[in-house]
């Protein structure tokens, strides 16, 4: 199929949120976000003052929140992923925030301020029997241990976690831009 007719592009299209140049322009920084404005008016087929006018607008809109790296964790001494389900104690919102939203902000510093403890790569509010999914990468066993034992088995509003250790990562894809347009 396509890329201009995969189902999320026609639904953007057709709400006049994007046209097909838009599209094009996602899906080239999806897959190379290092591009030059340069050559990425050439291999979408648009002037270049056209491409970064509506590249701003992509970035002004909330298409684009950013630009990273994707790096290779094992290089970088993160040799396990583990995925950690949480339930939280419920009770009442304080801040403005539920104790789900608390715990995550409160779990997420802690694991970016502190060389001791593994890296909490994403943290979601999900549905089920569980509150909260949590990805996290460690260096090494001892740290996730840490992590598990000490770090949310003494938080007050940890009731029970579950973690699911990775074997294999196979595929870790990049949002397929292909699988959301379609030009009416």
């Amino acid at each position: 199929m396509a890329l201009l007719e995969q189902p999320i592009f026609n639904f953007l299209i057709h709400n006049n949120s994007m046209d097909e140049l838009d599209a094009r322009i996602l899906d080239e920084i999806v897959k190379n976000g290092r591009v030059t404005l340069t050559e990425l008016a050439k291999r979408v087929k648009a002037p270049r003052t056209t491409l970064t006018s509506r590249f701003r607008k992509l970035i002004d809109s909330g298409y684009i929140r950013g630009f990273t790296a994707i790096l290779n964790f094992k290089k970088l001494g993160y040799n396990l992923t583990a995925f950690v389900l949480v339930q939280i104690r419920r009770g009442k919102p304080a801040q403005g925030k539920s104790n789900q939203e608390m715990f995550i902000d409160k779990i997420t510093k802690e694991s970016e301020n502190r060389s001791d403890l593994p890296w909490v790569e994403e943290a979601h509010i999900i549905t089920g029997d569980y509150d909260i999914l949590l990805k996290v990468r460690a260096r090494n066993m001892d740290e996730l241990t840490k992590f598990l034992i000490t770090e949310l088995a003494q938080h007050p509003d940890v009731e029970k976690t579950h973690t699911l250790m990775v074997l294999k990562s196979p595929y870790e894809g990049l949002f397929p831009i292909a699988k959301t347009i379609i030009i009416p």
